[in-house]
């Protein structure tokens, strides 16, 4: 009984997305673990009863946080599947913890490329982005690589921290010395490896990096999302949710990086070639800098072995200049869109195939 009262109280804090709520989930593990191997006396479970119950009467009684958007203001996912997932993320954050880095990513590439394929919809998607593309990689022994590669990315990102601590084990870098040849540029990278280990170039850097990212579904993750890109490891980064283009201005006009993600299929986009086929392409990382007269240097992050990785700058990129705005911000984003491209072919099963990019 006092283990269903622990987890009801534990219930409402996640619920009401209360801070405490994290450290209460690994103590009620905690708890359980310890009740089943050595058979503890339920007395002794009533100081964290009561703890619990103060903090369930505090998320009951305190002001609702505002914590979901116009598109996911329906109750059913407040009380349920928004905490649900959270509760979930929690528990592998735990778990993920205790297991060796390299244990980590082998077990979760091997986890994904086994039950990726499983997932008809993605499954179908990569397959046709490759055969429009690199026809010759459409076949089942590449896609498992893709998965694979994914899945060690996911779950190295809820190691961000590790990566941090020791960059020196995992980390390699080429031709880091491009950061500082231009006083100022655009940093573009495609869906492409670990992308949220490219702000670990800018540790100890004298540089301030403004990272541009798409909002999670659950509001209630949005912190671990945030992780994967290095929240609250590398203070010479901050995020902007994408759409926000006064921050992204504002930090163009501060003299900061501003890294945008310049691959992802936008709905009313204009038609730009992408690996040799006509895809919507977003042109903002080309009009920002068309406007502020900047150039855009393409880089992305490469898996060299296991869970060791290589931050690879590729090349500067300069915006055409003539009488017609237009054009050259539409030819600008061609060679961007060139220059990703050409590092993708290089390397295509680190690549995000599993969305709908070209469709």
């Amino acid at each position: 009984m006092i283990t269903l009262f622990l987890f009801a109280c534990l219930w409402i804090c996640t619920i009401k997305n209360m801070k405490i709520s994290a450290p209460m989930t690994y103590v009620f593990l905690a708890i359980i673990v310890f009740t089943a191997i050595f058979n503890i006396n339920a007395i002794w479970l009533l100081p964290f009863a009561a703890i619990y119950a103060v903090c369930a009467v505090v998320g009951i009684f305190a002001p609702w946080p505002e914590i979901i958007s116009r598109r996911q203001n329906k109750f059913i996912k407040r009380i349920w599947k928004h905490p649900r997932e959270l509760f979930g993320y929690r528990i592998m954050n735990a778990v993920f913890y205790l297991v060796p880095l390299p244990i980590l990513s082998w077990l979760g590439g091997i986890t994904l490329q086994t039950f990726g394929p499983m997932i008809k919809k993605r499954q179908n998607a990569m397959r046709k982005n490759l055969e429009m593309t690199i026809p010759e990689c459409a076949n089942d022994e590449f896609m498992k690589r893709v998965w694979n590669n994914w899945g060690r990315s996911f779950v190295e990102g809820l190691r961000f921290t590790t990566y941090r601590k020791h960059m020196n084990k995992y980390i390699t870098f080429r031709n880091k010395g491009m950061l500082h040849e231009k006083t100022q540029f655009i940093l573009v990278m495609p869906h492409f490896g670990f992308m949220g280990l490219m702000a670990l170039s800018f540790v100890n850097s004298g540089l301030k990096l403004a990272v541009t990212y798409k909002k999670a579904t659950n509001p209630l993750t949005n912190d671990i999302l945030l992780q994967n890109y290095g929240y609250g490891n590398v203070d010479e980064e901050y995020f902007i949710p994408v759409g926000n283009a006064i921050p992204m201005v504002r930090a163009l006009r501060n003299g900061e990086i501003l890294d945008i993600n310049a691959d992802q299929r936008i709905h009313d986009a204009p038609y730009i070639d992408f690996i040799g086929v006509p895809a919507r392409t977003s042109t903002g990382a080309a009009q920002l800098a068309y406007k502020f007269n900047l150039p855009i240097l393409v880089g992305h992050v490469e898996r060299t072995h296991g869970a060791h990785h290589e931050i690879v700058f590729d090349e500067f990129v300069e915006m055409p200049h003539t009488d017609n705005e237009s054009a050259d911000i539409t030819n600008g984003m061609k060679l961007v869109n060139d220059a990703m491209g050409r590092l993708i072919k290089n390397k295509p099963d680190e690549y995000l195939w599993i969305h709908r990019r070209w469709a």
